[in-house]
């Protein structure tokens, strides 16, 4: 990523810009035989225990993840979860944070939902309205995108001894085009990027924000 005004990674041109599980049920049935004689003492049992097989679960359809392309945007894109371990003040909870943080941006690349990607972003990150402006215009008027996914491979952070903690990503986006109502591309293709990113995250109350984001060059 070079600016977040032209083309950069995780950004784009500014321009354009669940399973129910079913429970098998046994079924069981006993019949006793009376007495064939009254003097007699013993009984002939007339009927046995039957048992009928148990019925096969039938598990509840599940919606299947389709990519964007030209024919258009994605579907039922996986929501992150937020891991637990992020909403703790630790070294190792501004790195799951951090980590997170760019999963709800990828999310928000595949869908055009920045509402989430904005509630983690403090009121002062510039870069990170920067991305969200972008991403709302990218998918306004009938448009979409496709590709862009962002993963972060290494994460590292400070001890968070005082605020806000520094946290270093190396940040991998994958091409990313943005469709015309009609499929067709709206501008060049950005291409795919492997960066270094550096954000400082901040704790406050019950979790953590991302108070700013930057480039390292």
């Amino acid at each position: 990523m070079t600016s977040i005004n032209v083309s950069t990674p995780w950004g784009i041109r500014s321009a354009a810009a669940g399973a129910v599980v079913a429970a098998a049920i046994l079924l069981a049935g006993c019949a006793g035989g009376a007495p064939a004689d009254p003097g007699t003492a013993s009984s002939t049992p007339t009927g046995s225990a039957t048992t009928s097989p148990p019925s096969t679960p039938t598990p509840t359809p599940t919606a299947v993840y389709k990519p964007a392309d030209a024919s258009g945007p994605a579907q039922n894109v996986p929501v992150p979860v937020l891991p637990e371990v992020a909403k703790t003040e630790t070294k190792e909870g501004a790195e799951a944070f951090a980590k997170y943080w760019f999963s709800v941006l990828s999310y928000a690349y595949e869908t055009g939902d920045t509402e989430h990607l904005s509630a983690l972003s403090g009121p002062d990150c510039v870069f990170c309205k920067g991305l969200v402006d972008n991403i709302q215009t990218a998918w306004s008027d009938g448009k979409w995108i496709s590709g862009g996914h962002i993963e972060t491979p290494a994460v590292t952070a400070d001890a968070p001894v005082g605020e806000p903690t520094r946290v270093t990503l190396q940040v991998i986006q994958k091409e990313l085009v943005i469709h015309n109502p009609d499929g067709s591309p709206y501008q060049e293709a950005t291409a795919g990027t492997n960066s270094g990113s550096q954000a400082m995250a901040r704790f406050e109350g019950t979790g953590w924000t991302i108070s700013k984001l930057s480039l390292i060059r």
